[in-house]
């Protein structure tokens, strides 16, 4: 088109716009957004340490009724009550650098850490556990041994 000329009438079946594109940028009336917003109002309470705060956020984006926010919902409030039982209050050093993105992925990393540390833990007093048991075992086999006179089977 040249400077000067009129754009060409509407087909009789397009609609003409009501609105410029840049008018509407950024304009969106979606309760999806809103429910998105509360997910992700729950990770950043997680990023903070504020569980509670993290779990009424979560609560509030289950009640979309949708069965994917019910899903993210039961996952955030598992991952929180995770946090709350092996991190407590203990946050990771660099929890006050980089985006809450990062932040929360070195708090998760940090609690599969925590957790390998317990299950190491754990793992050596089970050892530990079964070393005493045999040895209780074979006390107990002598003892008979001694107390019938027979040597057991």
């Amino acid at each position: 088109m040249q400077t000067g000329e009129q754009k060409p009438p509407p087909l009789s079946g397009d609609a003409p716009p009501t609105q410029s594109a840049p008018e509407l940028m950024g304009v969106c009336d979606c309760p999806e957004r809103s429910r998105e917003d509360q997910f992700n109002v729950a990770l950043q309470a997680l990023v903070r340490g504020e569980y509670e705060a993290a779990r009424s956020a979560l609560a509030g984006h289950a009640e979309g009724g949708d069965a994917m926010a019910t899903i993210e919902a039961d996952a955030g409030q598992d991952l929180t009550d995770l946090l709350v039982r092996y991190m407590g209050d203990a946050l990771p050093a660099d929890a006050s650098e980089g985006s809450d993105r990062a932040v929360l992925i070195n708090l998760v990393l940090s609690l599969i850490d925590r957790l390998e540390t317990n299950v190491a833990t754990l793992g050596a007093q089970n050892a530990e556990l079964e070393a005493d048991l045999e040895k209780r075992e074979e006390a107990l086999k002598r003892l008979r041994e001694l107390t019938l006179g027979q040597p057991e089977a």
